[in-house]
């Protein structure tokens, strides 16, 4: 009977001190760091399936559903959101787009995109759709950016 004692109150104990490590700010914090390297590494694992997709097919869908990541990039932001509350963590606002040098690259994606789902259509449609989306999606960027005065 004492040996039950014993290993119930040696529970009791781990179970108090896993409860006072997961309370700690220190704890949170870097729980809070490691969501937001996941929710990066999920982003970019999303971005490579969506491209994948885009250029095959079925070859990811076939396999596993999107709707798994959607739901697994939603629960990192919600966690990454409560954590942040919990922390009382805030950041001032800044303005989101802002002129990059690495712009042209997501520009020419969209481009080549754009190009592979039109390929059933002549050439010169597909030129002319295509130039004629991105000229459409470049002023939009540009009215976004540009400061008013």
């Amino acid at each position: 009977m004492s040996k039950i004692k014993f290993y119930a109150e040696k529970i009791k104990q781990t179970i108090q001190a896993l409860r006072k490590m997961l309370a700690s700010k220190n704890f949170l914090t870097l729980a809070y760091k490691l969501l937001h390297d996941a929710l990066h590494i999920l982003l970019f694992a999303f971005t490579l399936i969506l491209i994948a997709e885009s250029l095959l097919p079925g070859i990811i869908t076939a396999h596993v559903g999107l709707a798994k990541l959607v739901i697994l990039l939603l629960l990192t932001f919600m966690g990454i959101l409560s954590l942040g509350k919990k922390l009382e963590l805030t950041y001032p606002k800044k303005n989101s787009l802002h002129k990059s040098k690495l712009l042209p690259i997501p520009i020419i994606i969209l481009f080549l995109l754009i190009g592979n789902s039109l390929l059933g259509l002549a050439l010169w449609e597909n030129i002319l759709i295509t130039i004629t989306t991105l000229f459409i999606l470049i002023l939009f960027y540009q009215l976004l950016v540009t400061e008013r005065k």
